[in-house]
């Protein structure tokens, strides 16, 4: 693991706790740009940089590795990215913070947590994954009860090199 992914991912721990420091800021960003932003303050991406970037387009893709299941999640090291992807779309991203556990806002899309609230919830238990296809889970739909969704990962120190 570069030590750069684990100090975002502490930045991301720490910052879980509704009297923290940046807890609001969190809070108000969109998925993806606050996981962005845990890149940022780890110093894995610069303001420049993370002005320039876009989180729904830049932190993970469907060609990056699969999370295949609760055990691929619960073994996936800290400051891994991890999207979920609605075909070829990207709907929700997440950073995690090991064993499991990840961090996020707005993560009732993905059936866990809450609809605001930067948090630290645990996925390979609480999302619906499908024996089927190890690799997705099924999660609320905004239009009709549940849609499928393809989990993928890819290390945030990565954003250095974008």
């Amino acid at each position: 693991m570069n030590p750069e992914d684990g100090h975002a991912a502490n930045f991301a721990r720490k910052m879980s706790s509704v009297t923290s420091s940046e807890y609001a800021n969190l809070s108000g960003m969109m998925c993806w740009d606050a996981v962005m932003y845990c890149a940022l303050k780890a110093g894995i991406i610069d303001q420049k940089k993370f002005d320039r970037l876009r989180g729904d387009q830049d932190l993970v893709a469907l060609t990056d590795f699969a999370v295949a299941g609760p055990n691929a999640m619960y073994r996936l090291e800290p400051g891994n990215v991890i999207g979920f992807f609605e075909g070829a779309q990207i709907v929700h991203a997440m950073l995690c913070v090991g064993r499991g556990l990840a961090a996020g806002n707005k993560n009732d899309c993905v059936g866990v947590g809450h609809w605001v609230g930067w948090e630290i919830l645990d996925l390979s238990n609480g999302l619906a994954w499908q024996a089927a296809a190890p690799d997705t889970i099924s999660a609320p739909s905004p239009t009709h009860g549940t849609r499928l969704l393809l989990v993928r990962r890819c290390p945030i120190s990565y954003l250095a090199y974008k």
